[in-house]
């Protein structure tokens, strides 16, 4: 199985009220009212970023995105149908027009989540969601990146109480070595998705102590970290599949 990740912005003269409506009420039943196209995916959601998460943006140069759809397919073989199916072409392009600006979509596809923390049932307690764009650093071979971030990387939020306990969930999702032959231009290595139970939770984690003395050291290691993107988002919205 494999995951479509895209980090959406939307239209410039739309209003961030309009762009979720239209994502959540029309986009998403679209897709899943057209049974050529549905039955090519087995899972799809939309995480919607925060309202009070675009405060970050202000007196900035960084225009975050204002959500992300994750798609999951049995293969890649399923993806290119369902982008190659002429109902997509009449249907689903002309649609996400309407809503968003299709030239700073950031895309591409990863394996199925790497489970560091928790499960379905922490995560459904959960009110906010990280999402966050990796880059490796750019001596570091991609074998080298993916080896780094799901052994010790990962074990220092397994490890360490006080990073676990502040975290519902955590999953690590890796680009999988075809992908970067698909499209070498495209810098992310990889998608870190954390559930928490409020954003105080997530600032206490992301914001203290343990986080600047432990993980940031390690993030050095084999990250760039300027070039992270994140959003915090609601919990995803599932317009069809399953947990």
């Amino acid at each position: 199985m494999i995951k479509l990740v895209c980090f959406i912005h939307r239209r410039p003269e739309m209003s961030r009220e309009s762009f979720l409506h239209h994502w959540q009420k029309n986009h998403g039943p679209l897709i899943e009212a057209i049974p050529e196209l549905r039955r090519l995916i087995i899972r799809y959601e939309q995480n919607h970023r925060l309202e009070s998460d675009y405060s970050r943006d202000a007196g900035t140069s960084r225009d975050e995105a204002d959500g992300a759809t994750i798609m999951w397919f049995e293969s890649i073989r399923e993806y290119k149908a369902f982008a190659a199916h002429p109902l997509y072409a009449e249907k689903i392009a002309p649609d996400e027009l309407h809503f968003m600006d299709r030239t700073r979509t950031l895309y591409f596809f990863t394996h199925e989540a790497e489970k560091k923390i928790g499960d379905a049932t922490t995560k459904a307690s959960a009110k906010v969601k990280l999402l966050a764009l990796l880059k490796r650093k750019y001596e570091l071979s991609s074998q080298d990146f993916h080896s780094h971030w799901s052994g010790p990387h990962g074990d220092l939020f397994r490890e360490t109480p006080a990073l676990r306990d502040q975290i519902l969930a955590y999953d690590q999702n890796h680009r999988p070595e075809q992908d970067y032959l698909r499209d070498p231009s495209t810098p992310w290595d990889g998608l870190a998705e954390q559930w928490y139970a409020s954003l105080d939770a997530f600032y206490a984690g992301a914001g203290g102590g343990p986080f600047e003395e432990i993980v940031v050291p390690d993030e050095e290691r084999f990250m760039d970290r300027e070039s992270t993107r994140f959003i915090l988002c609601e919990p995803p919205h599932l317009v069809f599949g399953s947990d």
